[in-house]
């Protein structure tokens, strides 16, 4: 279910975690990196999951999932939603590859950046990677011949 604001603030009646998703611990800062091994292109589908792990514990999955939708900018909760929406966005550009982060720092929210990850690196370019694997090891034994 996605977090509802009213008036700038989560309904009451939702449980608790929903009014923590907008707070951010001590140690929270935006030079974190989610991974100790960044998304190289290669390793998306472990990355991944483990990206959803740490975040879900931190609260913060709703950011890339989805269900914690961006308040009206003139609320009460816009300013610190905002601020852990960059938070989210500065933890996935850390724990992926520095050229391939880069071709990421345009989009422009937590969400739209996992999408796009998900469309270039997920399961459905597995095949295309596998043949471009194939192709490039058959080169190199002809050109080592």
């Amino acid at each position: 279910m996605a977090t509802k604001f009213e008036d700038g603030k989560p309904i009451a009646s939702q449980n608790t975690q929903e009014s923590e998703v907008l707070c951010l611990q001590r140690g929270d800062h935006p030079g974190m990196s989610l991974m100790l091994v960044p998304q190289d292109g290669n390793n998306y589908l472990t990355w991944s999951m483990a990206v959803r792990l740490v975040l879900g514990a931190k609260l913060k999955l709703g950011f890339i999932d989805g269900k914690c939708e961006r308040p009206t900018a003139n609320s009460d909760n816009f300013e610190q939603w905002q601020r852990v929406e960059y938070m989210v966005v500065s933890w996935l550009l850390n724990s992926i590859r520095k050229d391939i982060a880069e071709a990421f720092i345009y989009t422009t929210s937590a969400r739209d950046k996992w999408l796009e990850l998900e469309a270039r690196f997920g399961e459905s370019n597995a095949p295309l990677l596998y043949q471009i694997q194939r192709e490039i090891s058959a080169l190199l034994k002809v050109i080592c011949q």
